[in-house]
C-alpha cells in the first residue's frame, strides 16, 4: 500500500516520456500527453494492470512517421488505454480509417487541467482537431481518497461545419504476460475476460467473432451463470457481444487481481459492430493484415467499450462515462457492482434462525462491510457490521448472522470511510431453512 493519505498529481518521467501521475493510497494512473493522450499505467500497489510495449519505451515519432504506410505494420502500439472513433472501416468516409492515425491516435495532446487536493486528483487531456473525422477528443480521469475507483469521462466536439456520427470507442490493453526463469516472456493462461451475455441477444453464437478463427477455444460460454469466457491461450482473434449489463472485466489468476469497466447501455440506441457494446480482441499466433504476431513477444487481452452511435451537430459534443475499479479478487469475475466485484456470488443457506453467508469479493474502498436486512417489500429493517475491507484485501465471506425478524433478503455494501456512500455489492434472497448444522 502507498504510503499517500491524500491525492496528488505531479509531472515526471515514464519510461522515458513526460507524464502526469495521480496517486492515492491504492492506485497509480500514469497520463503520457505526446503519444495520443494514453493513460500508460494503472497499478493497484505493486502490480501494473497496463501493457506497455517496451521496445516503444520513451520513444516518439512525428507524423509521417505515425502514418506510415498507412497499413498495421506502421502502427506504433505503445499499449496502455486509448480511445478511438468507431464504426472502424475503410470503405467510406463515415468509418475511421486506422490505426494508425496520427492525430487521434499519436498526436500530441494538450494538458488543459491537471490539479488535486486532499481527496481528489484529476487530469484532462485535449486532442488536435481531426479533419477528416470531424473529432476532437477530450479524456478526463478522476480518482479519490481511499479508493481504487477511476472516473473516465470522454467526449467528442463536431470541428467540422456538418454534422458527423461516431461512437465513443475505449480501448484497454492489458498485460497478460509471465516472467521465465531465464527473463523472457510467455503468455499468462491464468488471465481471462469475462462479460454478461444478452438474454436472447443478436448472435446466435452469444458473440460474434470479428477476427479470427471461428472455433477459437479461447471464446467460451458459461451458460450457468451467463458469462462470456475468454481465458488467454495465446490465439488471435477478436470478438463482439451485445451484452446489456453495463460491465467487462480482466481478471489475473497468477496474481489474483482484477480490472473492472462499468458503463451504462442504452438499449434502443444504435451500436457499431453490427450492435456490439462490448468486444475483445487477443494477441496471439497469427497475421493481421501485413502484421505478424507468431514471432513477436507481446502478451496482451484487450478490453474494449463501445458508446451508441451519435449525431453531432457542428461545434456541439456528445459524452461518454465509464467507471474504472481495481481490487484483489480470488476468481475470475462472475459481476460488477458499484461496491466491487464477484468471484463467487452470495450464498445463503438458512439454519433455524441464522444464516451461513459465503461469497467471495473484491473491494472498490476502504471501509466497512455491512449486511441490509431487507422485508418481502426491499425496504432495510436492520444493518449489521461485518468488518473492515479495503481493494487490497480479498473478502472471503464465511459468517454466520443471526436473522432479523421479518427478513426475507439480505444485501452486502460496502460503507466507504472516505465520503460515507453506502454502495451495494450482491443481494440474495434468503431460502428456507436448510439442512446445513
Amino acid at each position: 500500500m502507498s504510503s499517500k493519505t491524500t491525492c496528488s498529481v505531479q509531472k515526471g518521467s515514464f519510461r522515458g516520456w513526460e507524464a502526469f501521475y495521480l496517486e492515492n493510497e491504492f492506485i497509480r494512473l500514469v497520463a503520457v500527453p505526446a503519444i495520443g493522450g494514453r493513460i500508460m499505467a494503472l497499478d493497484l500497489g505493486d502490480y501494473p494492470f497496463f501493457y506497455v510495449d517496451r521496445d516503444l519505451a520513451g520513444k516518439l515519432y512525428s507524423a509521417k512517421e505515425n502514418q506510415g504506410d498507412c497499413s498495421l505494420a506502421a502502427l506504433k502500439n505503445y499499449g496502455g488505454y486509448k480511445t478511438w472513433p468507431a464504426p472502424q472501416g475503410w470503405d467510406n468516409d463515415q468509418q475511421w480509417h486506422g490505426p494508425p492515425d496520427p492525430v487521434l491516435d499519436t498526436g500530441q495532446y494538450t494538458v488543459d487541467l491537471y490539479a488535486s487536493d486532499a481527496s481528489r486528483a484529476v487530469i484532462r487531456m485535449v486532442s488536435p482537431p481531426d479533419q477528416r473525422t470531424g473529432v476532437q477528443i477530450t479524456r478526463q480521469f478522476v480518482l479519490t481518497k481511499g479508493s481504487s475507483r477511476v472516473q473516465v469521462n470522454l467526449s467528442f466536439t463536431n470541428v467540422k461545419d456538418e454534422p458527423i456520427r461516431w461512437s465513443i470507442w475505449d480501448v484497454v490493453q492489458l498485460r497478460a504476460e509471465l516472467q521465465k526463469p531465464d527473463g523472457t516472456f510467455t503468455h499468462d493462461p491464468n488471465c481471462i475476460v469475462t462479460t454478461p451475455l444478452k438474454e436472447n441477444g443478436r448472435f446466435p453464437q452469444g458473440y460474434n467473432v470479428m477476427f479470427g478463427d471461428e472455433n477459437n477455444p479461447q471464446w467460451q460460454i458459461d451458460t450457468e451463470k451467463g458469462l462470456f469466457k475468454a481465458p488467454y491461450l495465446w490465439q488471435i482473434g477478436k470478438v463482439g457481444l451485445d451484452s446489456q449489463a453495463g460491465w467487462i472485466a480482466f481478471h489475473n489468476g497468477t496474481e489474483d487481481v482484477a480490472f473492472t469497466e462499468q458503463f451504462k447501455v442504452k438499449p434502443n440506441a444504435e451500436y457499431p459492430d453490427d450492435g456490439a457494446t462490448v468486444e475483445c480482441w487477443t494477441v496471439g499466433a497469427g497475421q493481421v493484415a501485413n502484421l505478424d504476431f507468431t514471432g513477436s513477444d507481446i502478451y496482451l487481452m484487450e478490453t474494449e467499450v463501445l458508446g451508441p452511435i451519435q449525431e453531432i451537430a457542428p461545434g456541439q459534443s456528445t459524452s461518454f462515462a465509464m467507471e474504472w475499479g481495481v481490487a484483489h479478487c480470488a476468481g475470475p469475475v462472475v459481476d460488477v457492482q458499484a461496491g466491487g466485484c464477484s468471484a463467487v456470488r452470495l450464498k445463503t443457506a438458512v439454519t433455524d434462525q441464522s444464516v451461513h453467508l459465503t461469497g467471495q469479493f473484491g473491494i472498490f474502498d476502504t471501509g466497512e462491510l455491512i449486511c441490509n436486512w431487507k422485508n418481502a417489500a426491499g425496504e432495510v429493517i436492520a444493518k449489521e457490521t461485518i468488518g473492515e475491507v479495503n481493494p487490497l484485501t480479498p473478502v472471503n465471506l464465511n459468517e454466520i448472522c443471526e436473522i432479523p425478524a421479518g427478513a426475507a433478503a439480505v444485501e452486502l455494501a460496502v460503507v466507504a470511510d472516505a465520503d460515507g456512500v453506502e454502495r451495494g455489492l450482491e443481494t440474495a434472497v434468503l431460502p428456507a431453512k436448510s439442512a446445513e448444522a
